[in-house]
């Protein structure tokens, strides 16, 4: 079992296993529509995870039920008036006065028999109340949800606290390991992806990148310019798409490239072997080119089909973009070394996260999004 403190600080964070942190992430994004049927109706639920509060302060009538499942513990908490609604389901919708507490808790016991009998038709054991209470809360365990039921009419709703230990927490996140993920708040087509108009890279131990000066000629390891002028966009370590350079004579503003294969995984394998460093200037550094960033939206990357056009936003012609480890370090202009790609040494600056100017590194304004058009 876990044992988390109730209200964890900064210097002492709530302490969860692997399986817990995923059991965690699983009930967040899946238990979020849940079709159930108790107190003789059907419901939508759901359980929110809630990190580590202290158990709400129980009102005199809230019901606490303890119920041990397949070797874990679970309680559930419900305030006074849900009790009132459940025993009105019950009921076909009957108003009723206030119950006394023994009613109370005979009538949760009822309404959630049928709910523990489905649990049980799922081979992990039956499970069973092993103590209700009426105002009075159990000692806490460590991990807490807010849940919700939501009745089918849309005419009721409940909600309470639901509290378990490691095990029931891992139980709870079976239950729903089959059901679709559900976009959370961040989850939005606006949201905006950089690619990088990849050219190839080399490899460069860090004294060897320290002697570099304007001027210098560097033979590419891998080129990414396949024939007839396709090359890698790609957002670096997640995928990419292969897209086709304007020819030589099109016009030299805008140009658009064109989109040869969508959106793919399959990155290009850009291992090597690893070696020893002698000292701290023996560290390898990659150093990558490109021809710029595009920016487009997850919304525009997902419409993207071959053949579609995609606008640079700078000249082809532009210089070559010049990075090591990721971060921009200067420009160039290709070259061709019989027969290979290589990039000479333009201009070269101290490491920085994008152009001396503030500017995306394809030269738009900060504020200019690129754009994705239909090839006319």
């Amino acid at each position: 079992m876990s044992s988390s403190p109730a209200s964890p600080s900064p210097w002492a964070p709530l302490a969860l296993s692997r399986n817990e942190a995923q059991a965690y992430t699983a009930l967040a994004q899946r238990a979020l529509a849940l079709p159930l049927h108790c107190a003789g109706g059907d419901w939508q639920g759901r359980l929110h995870p809630v990190i580590a509060p202290a158990w709400p302060a129980a009102a005199p009538g809230d019901t606490f039920a303890s119920i041990e499942w397949a070797g874990a513990l679970l309680q559930l908490q419900l305030p006074a008036a849900a009790a009132q609604q459940l025993l009105s389901a019950l009921l076909d919708g009957a108003a009723l006065p206030e119950m006394p507490a023994d009613m109370q808790a005979a009538t949760f016991e009822a309404a959630l028999g049928e709910l523990l009998a489905r649990l049980e038709a799922l081979g992990r054991g039956a499970p069973r109340i092993v103590a209700t209470t009426i105002g009075q809360a159990p000692a806490a365990l460590p991990h807490a949800f807010a849940w919700r039921l939501d009745a089918a009419t849309g005419m009721q709703a409940l909600a309470g606290m639901l509290r378990t230990d490691g095990l029931g927490l891992l139980l709870l996140a079976g239950l729903v390991a089959g059901l679709p993920a559900q976009d959370g708040a961040l989850a939005s087509d606006a949201l905006q992806v950089q690619l990088h108009l990849d050219i190839g890279y080399a490899r460069l131990e860090a004294r060897e990148l320290q002697q570099l000066a304007p001027g210098d000629v560097l033979l590419m390891e891998r080129s990414f310019l396949a024939g007839e002028r396709v090359l890698w966009l790609q957002a670096p370590g997640a995928g990419g798409l292969h897209v086709q350079l304007p020819p030589p004579d099109a016009a030299p503003h805008a140009p658009f490239l064109t989109v040869v294969q969508s959106w793919t995984h399959a990155m290009p394998d850009l291992d090597t072997p690893l070696q020893d460093a002698a000292d701290l200037l023996a560290i390898p550094v990659r150093l990558s080119f490109d021809l710029g960033e595009i920016t487009l939206t997850l919304a525009e990357l997902r419409a993207l089909q071959p053949g579609q056009a995609i606008r640079l936003g700078h000249p082809v012609a532009g210089a070559v973009r010049i990075r090591a480890n990721g971060a921009l370090v200067g420009e160039g202009e290709l070259v061709e070394i019989d027969g290979h790609l290589g990039v000479a040494l333009r201009r070269l600056a101290p490491p920085s996260r994008g152009p001396a100017d503030g500017r995306p590194a394809d030269g738009r304004p900060a504020d200019e999004p690129a754009e994705a058009a239909e090839e006319e």
